[in-house]
């Protein structure tokens, strides 16, 4: 995300913090992809009851916002604006319902490799941006 030749309304200082969470944030979500594709995988490896599909629905849905976001994120030099916010906001309740899918497999599946620790990074990258905006 560069500054140069935009007017985003912050001062430059300000942009670079934006910028550098922003770019934390991408990651976070790039992260959360990967772990909620073995997830959904891991999901499809065991016997189907109401928490393994939960559990997988989360993650495909996790997998698209976090996708989707991390796309908006990095195509605008500006992420001040109603599309980032929704996306952040979105991207937060996702990861939330994903990471508490993941919590109820855990109970009943100890040996469960959760990608809930990672579903907690984006809902903290994610909040952190939507607070500069």
């Amino acid at each position: 995300m560069s500054g140069a030749g935009y007017d985003s309304g912050f001062g430059a200082s300000e942009f670079n913090t934006i910028a550098a969470r922003t770019a934390a944030c991408v990651a976070a979500c790039d992260a959360l992809i990967a772990a909620s594709e073995d997830c959904a995988d891991a999901c499809l490896a065991e016997s189907g009851d109401g928490d393994v599909t939960a559990c997988f629905l989360a993650d495909l849905d996790c997998i698209e916002i976090c996708t989707s976001t991390s796309r908006v994120l990095s195509w605008h030099t500006r992420t001040d604006g109603p599309t980032a916010a929704s996306m952040l906001d979105t991207c937060i309740q996702a990861s939330r319902a994903s990471s508490a899918a993941c919590e109820r497999m855990l109970q009943h599946r100890p040996d469960w490799t959760s990608c809930a620790p990672e579903c907690r990074r984006v809902t903290d990258a994610c909040a952190e941006v939507l607070a500069l905006l």
